[in-house]
């Protein structure tokens, strides 16, 4: 059973936790909700805190680095589906108007019901690529900005963490 988790609750419950340098509990916090990638950064930070703080980031960004791959692993392949899909689409169009054309050539123009067979494969080939192009192209679009958004909340969120910390090895 999947757990939904309102992350901008459990972050703000890690920085309480952090807030009151009780880094069991942050930990503790982490592993329970371990399955999200912005508390996986997170967790990432509140192991390395006692890090100087060039060195907390640099763990932090690695950690960021390390969570990017999975989320963007088909993206490429759905885009290249987007711009690949309506290319065949076209190149149906040209197949079947070359058949009309052929047909054109050997019957002459007399029978229209003989250079429908050519005009229909152009037509529907072009419309199968659109359709399937729009919708991938669609979801490509989403999950891209889904992605950018959960890397923007890792970064958010780490230097949050980062600053709660420095904070207190200064004070």
């Amino acid at each position: 059973m999947r757990r939904k988790i309102k992350l901008e609750t459990v972050c703000s419950i890690i920085e309480t936790q952090a807030e009151a340098r009780n880094w069991d509990a942050c930990a503790e916090t982490c592993d329970q909700y371990n399955k999200n990638p912005v508390i996986r950064v997170i967790r990432s930070g509140v192991d390395n805190r006692d890090l100087p703080r060039e060195d907390l980031e640099n763990a932090v960004q690695e950690a960021i680095l390390k969570e990017i791959p999975p989320m963007e692993r088909f993206l490429s392949t759905m885009g290249m589906l987007a711009a690949i899909s309506p290319l065949l689409g076209l190149l149906g169009t040209v197949t079947g108007m070359i058949d009309t054309f052929h047909v054109i050539t050997m019957h002459g123009t007399g029978d229209p019901r003989m250079m429908s067979g050519g005009i229909s494969e152009a037509l529907v080939t072009t419309m199968l690529g659109l359709s399937v192009a729009i919708p991938i192209m669609l979801s490509h679009t989403l999950l891209s900005r889904a992605v950018e958004n959960c890397v923007e909340m890792m970064e958010e969120k780490a230097t949050t963490l980062i600053n709660i910390v420095q904070k207190f090895k200064v004070a």
